[in-house]
């Protein structure tokens, strides 16, 4: 936990020069609040003894006045300061995530990456809000009292010390007591953001099964274990609330009490005696707003903990210092002895070896767990081979920069992966310099324009979450037309068409097969239909090619293919 906090207050290293004059100024304001009682008291005395107190009493209400305006400016500033820090963490955070791999990705969710953001990013902000506008004022002030105390009256020092080292032995055993069960909490508030998130992604799935009723059982039960954990957490907290109220009045008692005594035994005087009860409104004060406080980073720390695991989690693929564009001169493929194992030590590949040439459309197919995706997640760095290369024009692409490796690749997934945006937004992902007459000329080559523009908002037409305004046909278009305006030399068809019924299909090919010109393509497809057309199919087989050639010299080998093609229940063209 003090390893979280540590990185919390780093992100103050950017405005440092601010984060000291407000610790200066809190040091400014404790010595003045401190003073503040002393002068009350002095001036007691004075008018016991007769004397002017109002040059005493200016000093203190100077003493008052000079801690607000200095007040003022901390609160001023640190709430600037901290909201500042919150957002530029907040955006590291979203450009850190987004650049992660897809490793990390397919096993973390949308939902509780979500919360670890908001909640992280507001923790640090209360933290460095509390600390800046009065907490360490307050702990400056706590160490300036004593030693003060000790010089008025050390007699009444000594109970004022006792008072204070059972107060914070009180606290600190109720911090030892909760902070476990308050980072279980946290974790059950992860588990649940992200189990809601998975709910709201799947709303037509659930209805359709009529699956809403065990999800918000299962829901209940969670949040019903989430209250049990918090339950014992908050009722030590409650005790603290009360012992602190009740302390606030007994260390004032206790310090009358003393005070009189001392009076008639050694001469203490009434103005000693409203000076340490003034220590005692302090101290009880203080050590509450501290105590508060420290149980607040214990509340905090999970969070912060969640947070920074996301921030530490390593981008993709390392990218040397002295990488290179890549170069491209054709968009010939080819992958040489390439091995990779998953980190949990399943799936992957075992010396393939193959090539692409440029313009050459190549299918992938295969058993599930063959490899496929896998090939095509290597061509594009979302992890790197343990062994062989992989060269793109001659160009091992570990020697090149990630940004050229990426660029010179389009990808249209079977989940087209669109954002609730309008139809234009989306195409110009793929180019965001790019006109609205090329958006319209991608999309018309990917036999889209002529549904967009029956539609009442044409290209301004938003697509709603994930596309679900446009049927499944008009979203793979639209992705198509995005990868056609990216126009990029190496095409990956991911799955592309398996989720279309035949009609809407034959209309997507025909956009593909504009999409597929002139580059190097590769295709994946359980449907064998959509491989036909390919200059070249491998048939991989555990992490290897087991056999390659054209769709129906495949067949007639009888092997692997002609097995996956009866499975498919597809034959070959007549000779």
């Amino acid at each position: 936990m003090l390893q979280a906090y540590r990185k919390a207050f780093a992100w103050l290293f950017a405005e440092r020069g601010l984060a000291v004059t407000l610790i200066s100024f809190g040091l400014v304001i404790a010595a003045l609040q401190v003073m503040e009682p002393v002068l009350f008291g002095w001036a007691i005395d004075a008018m016991t003894k007769n004397e002017s107190s109002f040059p005493l009493i200016l000093m203190w209400a100077a003493a008052g006045f000079g801690a607000f305006l200095f007040g003022l400016g901390v609160s001023l500033q640190a709430d600037r300061l901290a909201h500042r820090r919150r957002l530029a963490a907040m955006a590291a955070y979203l450009e850190h995530v987004l650049l992660l791999p897809l490793s990390f990705h397919s096993e973390a969710r949308s939902g509780v990456l979500m919360r670890i953001m908001t909640v992280g990013c507001d923790s640090m902000f209360l933290t460095w809000l509390s600390i800046l506008r009065e907490h360490f004022t307050s702990a400056v002030a706590l160490l300036v009292i004593i030693p003060i105390a000790l010089w008025l009256n050390w007699k009444l020092a000594l109970l004022l010390i006792a008072l204070m080292v059972v107060y914070v032995a009180v606290n600190a055993l109720v911090i030892r007591r909760t902070s476990g069960g308050q980072a279980r909490v946290e974790q059950y508030f992860s588990d649940i953001s992200g189990r809601v998130g998975d709910l709201f992604g799947n709303i037509s799935v659930l209805q359709s099964f009529l699956a809403v009723p065990n999800e918000l059982a299962d829901i209940r039960r969670s949040l019903s274990l989430l209250l049990e954990t918090q339950y014992p957490v908050l009722n030590w907290w409650a005790i603290l609330s009360v012992l602190t109220r009740a302390a606030s009045s007994l260390s004032i008692v206790a310090i009358f009490a003393f005070g009189a005594y001392l009076r008639q035994t050694d001469g203490t005087s009434v103005g000693e005696i409203v000076s340490f009860v003034g220590f005692a409104n302090m101290l009880i004060g203080r050590l509450d707003q501290i105590t508060n406080f420290a149980m607040s980073l214990f509340y905090r720390g999970p969070q912060l903990i969640q947070f920074f695991e996301v921030m530490d989690e390593e981008k993709g693929p390392p990218e040397k210092p002295d990488a290179l564009p890549l170069s491209l001169t054709g968009g010939h493929v080819a992958f040489e002895h390439v091995a990779f194992r998953y980190p949990n030590g399943e799936g992957g590949l075992a010396d393939l070896s193959f090539e692409a040439k440029p313009g050459e459309t190549v299918a992938l197919v295969g058993p599930t767990g063959s490899g496929k995706s896998t090939t095509l997640a290597l061509l594009q760095r979302a992890w790197d081979p343990q062994a062989g290369r992989i060269l793109i024009d001659g160009q091992d692409i570990k020697e090149v920069t990630l940004a050229s490796l990426r660029d010179a690749i389009s990808v249209v997934f079977q989940d087209a992966g669109l954002f609730n945006r309008s139809i234009t937004e989306n195409i110009r992902m793929g180019r965001p310099g790019a006109t609205q007459a090329e958006i319209e000329s991608a999309a018309k080559m990917a036999e889209a324009h002529e549904f967009i523009a029956a539609k009442p908002e044409g290209y301004a037409t938003l697509v709603g979450e994930r596309g679900q305004g446009l049927s499944g046909g008009e979203r793979q278009r639209v992705a198509i037309a995005r990868a056609l305006l990216k126009n990029a030399p190496i095409l990956i068809l991911d799955e592309a068409t398996s989720a279309l019924d035949v009609t809407t299909e034959a209309r997507v090919q025909a956009a593909l097969e504009n999409l597929r010109a002139g580059r190097t393509t590769f295709v994946i497809a359980h449907r064998l239909s959509t491989v036909r057309a390919a200059d070249r199919i491998l048939v991989l087989q555990n992490g290897r090619v087991a056999e390659q050639g054209g769709f129906d010299e495949l067949v007639k080998k009888g092997g692997l293919f002609t097995e996956l093609v009866k499975a498919g229940g597809f034959e070959a063209s007549a000779d």
